[in-house]
């Protein structure tokens, strides 16, 4: 098993992909001061990693559509979306802050800053989609781009499936799938060979995705895994995010 060492320095960019952008997430173990190491991981171990991260409340999130309601004062009812700065405005106190906060936390906020205009302000707060309900397919397939999730997870090879299928130029035998899990510091990559789940030698291997997972087709002829994932992942971030890296592999 092989080492890719990761080291990033993040130059001011301007018209960032979405893509790229929200790559950033499970590439954040990449630090200016402490380069990042990843490993490409078993996938039974990183599904047993999977099974074990704790169930927590969910956390309100950029992009995510909520919905703030007032049951005694319906006049004042918004359905709002998430600011990227994690705010929402409400039309009579203003900007709150929302991201990273729960529900029940966000619904007590506006109760109690209501409370100063309100008799009965009993702010309650529903979410109504989430923003972060995507996964990211890129590569060889024929219309990459985000997966969106609202209705259900897919698997990698519904996935591929939902990208246009594979080009003639992908390489099935080693599609890459990179995941970051609360409790791992560093991205988990997985090699899968596809052609065993259509085959159906292996079907383990069709992995259920989580939010923010990236799926990755590799061009066929390509040797590593961390020679794909530089040449995605660097090459693309080099031009798009204003990346500078150096990716040593280490036996």
């Amino acid at each position: 098993m092989k080492l890719v060492k990761w080291g990033c320095a993040l130059a001011a960019s301007r018209g960032t992909g979405l893509i790229a952008a929200a790559c950033l997430g499970w590439l954040a173990g990449c630090t200016n001061s402490d380069p990042g190491f990843v490993t490409a991981t078993p996938v039974p171990q990183v599904l047993a990693m999977t099974e074990q991260v704790e169930p927590q409340a969910y956390a309100i999130a950029p992009g995510d559509d909520v919905t703030v309601r007032f049951y005694f004062n319906p006049q004042l009812d918004e359905d709002l979306r998430v600011r990227p700065d994690g705010k929402i405005s409400l039309s009579l106190i203003g900007d709150v802050q929302a991201a990273g906060k729960t529900s029940e936390q966000l619904s007590k906020d506006i109760t109690e800053a209501y409370s100063k205009y309100l008799v009965k302000a009993t702010g309650v707060v529903l979410v109504r989609a989430f923003g972060n309900a995507r996964a990211f397919v890129a590569g060889e397939v024929r219309s990459p781009g985000l997966l969106d999730m609202q209705r259900g997870s897919q698997t990698v090879t519904q996935s591929i499936a939902s990208s246009g299928g594979p080009t003639d130029n992908a390489s099935l035998t080693e599609v890459i799938v990179v995941r970051r899990l609360p409790n791992s510091k560093e991205p988990l990559v997985m090699q899968l060979n596809i052609i065993h789940v259509l085959d159906g030698t292996e079907p383990q291997l069709d992995v259920k995705l989580q939010p923010n997972d990236l799926v990755y087709v590799p061009r066929s002829g390509i040797a590593s895994i961390n020679l794909a994932l530089k040449q995605y992942i660097w090459n693309n971030f080099n031009a798009s995010l204003g990346f500078s890296a150096a990716t040593t592999v280490v036996p």
